[in-house]
């Protein structure tokens, strides 16, 4: 069995007529029409002079937005760093069959997860010995 290959004169391909490249020229041709908002004031006759902020405004505006964005980058630093200590620590139990069989039981009838009965327990532990 021998597969039958596409050749390039297997395609037919439409010859280019004047139509479609007299089509392309046209839209270059046209004027583009101009409003009032796009020309420019100055064109218009018309010269807005916006009032500059001395340089002492602006060096204490750059000084407290300056300011406010060290605020906010070490505001969410520091918010990056207790969530890593809250999930920091990990702690593997090996448990037994049945004693893992229990959690699970106990984590699906009451609808939480097995790592909050774990802390639970944890915490139960640790503070009736006084710890």
């Amino acid at each position: 069995m021998s597969k039958v290959g596409l050749e390039l004169g297997d395609f037919i391909i439409a010859p280019r007529t004047e139509q479609t490249e007299r089509g392309r020229q046209e839209p270059m041709e046209q004027k583009p029409t101009t409003s009032p908002a796009t020309i420019p004031a100055a064109e218009m006759g018309e010269t807005k002079i916006l009032p500059g902020l001395s340089e002492q405004a602006r060096r204490e505006k750059a000084t407290s937005s300056a300011i406010v964005r060290e605020d906010a980058r070490l505001a969410l630093k520091n918010l990056k760093r207790t969530k890593e200590r809250e999930a920091k620590f990990y702690v593997n139990v090996a448990l037994d069959y049945d004693t893992k069989a229990r959690l699970k039981k106990a984590a699906h009838e009451n609808d939480i997860n097995m790592t909050i009965i774990m802390q639970t327990a944890i915490d139960t532990y640790l503070k009736d010995n006084g710890y």
